[in-house]
C-alpha cells in the first residue's frame, strides 16, 4: 500500500478519535501525519516521513494546542468549564432510600439509586431523610446531612 494513503488513513482515524476525546490531542497528531503524508507525496523517504511525522505533531501540541484550547474556552464568553459525568453529582441534593451508616446504604439522586456511605463515621442517615452527594467513588457516593 502507497505510504500517503496509508498516512492520510491514520490522519483520518486520529481525527475521528479525536471527536470522543474532546483533548485536541489527538488532532495535533493527525495533524503530524497528514504533514507526513504530504511528505510522502512529495517522494520524501520513510526515515523524513517519520521525522516529519514526530516533529509536526510535538510541535503542534506544545505550540498550537494551547493557543487552540484557550481559543475554544474563551467562545464560553470567560464562562469555566462545567463538570460533567459522575463529578457533576458533587453537591447535588439526594434523598435516603435505605438506611445509610458505615455499612452502606442506598440514595436516589435525580431518579438512579447509587450505594452512599455516610461522610462521618459515625452517622446514620434514615429513609427519607435528604443528603447532599460530597463525593463520588467509583459506583458508589459519599453522603453528608447537615445536623
Amino acid at each position: 500500500m502507497d505510504p500517503v494513503f496509508i498516512w492520510i488513513i491514520a490522519a483520518v482515524i486520529l481525527g475521528v478519535a479525536e471527536l470522543f476525546t474532546g483533548t485536541l490531542v489527538l488532532a495535533m497528531v493527525a495533524g503530524g501525519a497528514a504533514l507526513a503524508g504530504i511528505a510522502a507525496a512529495l517522494g520524501a523517504p520513510f526515515w523524513l516521513q517519520a521525522v516529519l511525522f514526530g516533529v509536526g505533531s510535538i510541535a503542534s501540541i506544545f505550540g498550537l494546542r494551547p493557543f487552540l484550547k484557550e481559543a475554544l474556552e474563551s467562545d464560553r464568553g470567560g464562562e469555566k468549564l462545567r463538570p460533567y459525568g459522575a463529578k457533576a453529582m458533587e453537591g447535588a441534593p439526594a434523598r435516603v432510600l435505605e438506611t445509610v451508616d458505615l455499612t452502606g446504604g442506598l440514595v436516589e439522586i435525580a431518579g438512579d439509586n447509587w450505594t452512599a456511605y455516610p461522610l462521618e463515621p459515625d452517622q446514620v442517615l434514615e429513609p427519607g431523610d435528604s443528603v447532599t452527594v460530597v463525593e463520588i467513588k467509583g459506583a458508589t457516593v459519599i453522603v453528608w446531612k447537615q445536623t
